[in-house]
This record gives C-alpha cells, structure tokens and sequence, in this order.
C-alpha cells in the first residue's frame, strides 16, 4: 500500500479556510452594505420630513394671516346663534370675534397636517422639539379662547370697562386680529409664539436641507 500524500489534507484543510474567508467577505461586504443603504434612506427620510415642516412653517404665517385678518364679513356670522335682546349692531360687534372660528374651521386640514407632521418630526429631531411645536399650539389656544370670550360678552353685560377688563380686552383682541401690536405694543403674543416655532423649524431644517442642496 502506497504511503498517504501529506499534502492531500492540507490542500482540503486550505480550500476549506480559502471558502470561509470568501464567505465571511462577502458577509461583511453585505452588512456594510445594508449598513450604508440604511443610513441612505433614514437621510432620506430626514430630508424629507425637513422639507415638509419648512413648508409647515411657512405656511403657518400665511394661514394665521388669513384667519386673524381685521376685515370680516357678515356672512361669516350667519350661523351665530342670537342672544335674546341684543340689538343687529350688538350682534355685528360679536360677530367679527366669530368669523375667527369660522376660519379655523375652514383651516382645519392645516392644522390636521401639523398634528400628523408633529410625531413623525420628534421620531426625527428628537422628543425636546416638542416644545418647538408647543409654541404653535399655543398660538392657536390663545387665538381660539380669546374669540371664544370675545363672543360671549358684551360690553354691557359687564358693566363699566375698568383698566382691567380693559387690558383684558385689549389682549382678546390682540390675540385674534393681526395689527393690533401697532396699537398696543407687546400685546401680540400670538405673533410671538409664530415666530418662535418657524425659527424653531429653520434652526433644525434648513442645515439638513441645505446639505442636501450641496450634494446635488
């Protein structure tokens, strides 16, 4: 019987070790891969939600525009319920405070598109920027009360307008009609609240956006 190669096992024992390093070659090769595709898509999806709260943002001055406008009509108060005694010029005074709800109704898919962007933003940009957001919640809360107040009262139901109800009276207004801060300035805290949640958007959007523009 012929003696046994001595290189027989030993070119088995390296095809083997050869096939495993391919093996684990192509492995990595394929993680980095799936590494690389899923880093490329969650930028992705961050560009994209980038744009959208931009264009959030910029829409919210002109939506707020629109439903704060000083100039109403009276078919926006069609539909407001009468209170008994009140006089036709009693009834146009409450009825410019509540063309405001009719506007935000008619603004509702906006404000339907915040709350669905809001989730999806915070998944993003991390949780803090909730606040970024309250202050546009905010915003509309104030706009929302104050003509919620300014339609139910009179002026003669309340008695004589003291400083108090005064200024209070002053920051109702302030809150549902653009231009008021022109008249009492530091009152328009709706306006503020604005501002602060676009810059809040710019501060976190317009980097990632702008990186993307350079890449191009």
């Amino acid at each position: 019987m012929s003696a046994p190669d001595p290189w027989a096992f030993g070119w088995t024992q390296l095809l083997t070790i050869i096939g495993f390093a391919i093996t684990i070659i192509i492995a990595v090769g394929g993680f980095r891969t799936f590494n690389r595709w899923k880093r490329e898509k969650l930028e992705e999806r961050k560009i994209e939600i980038a744009f959208e709260a931009l264009s959030i943002a910029y829409e919210t001055k002109f939506i707020f525009e629109t439903i704060r406008n000083p100039m109403t009509y009276s078919y926006e108060w069609d539909d407001m319920p009468q209170i008994a005694g009140e006089s036709d010029n009693d009834r146009s005074n409450r009825g410019t405070s509540y063309a405001i709800f009719k506007r935000m109704e008619r603004n509702k898919d906006f404000f339907e598109r915040l709350w669905k962007l809001q989730p999806r933003f915070m998944a993003v940009f991390g949780s803090e920027t909730e606040d970024i957001f309250f202050k546009l919640h905010q915003a509309r809360r104030y706009v929302e009360v104050s003509a919620q107040m300014l339609v139910r009262r009179r002026d003669g139901d309340i008695g004589e307008l003291n400083d108090n109800r005064r200024r209070q009276r002053e920051q109702w207004e302030a809150d549902i009609w653009t231009g008021m801060d022109a008249v009492t300035p530091g009152l328009d805290r709706v306006g503020h609240g604005l501002d602060a949640f676009k810059t809040g958007i710019e501060r976190l959007c317009r980097p990632v956006t702008e990186r993307e523009y350079r890449r191009n």
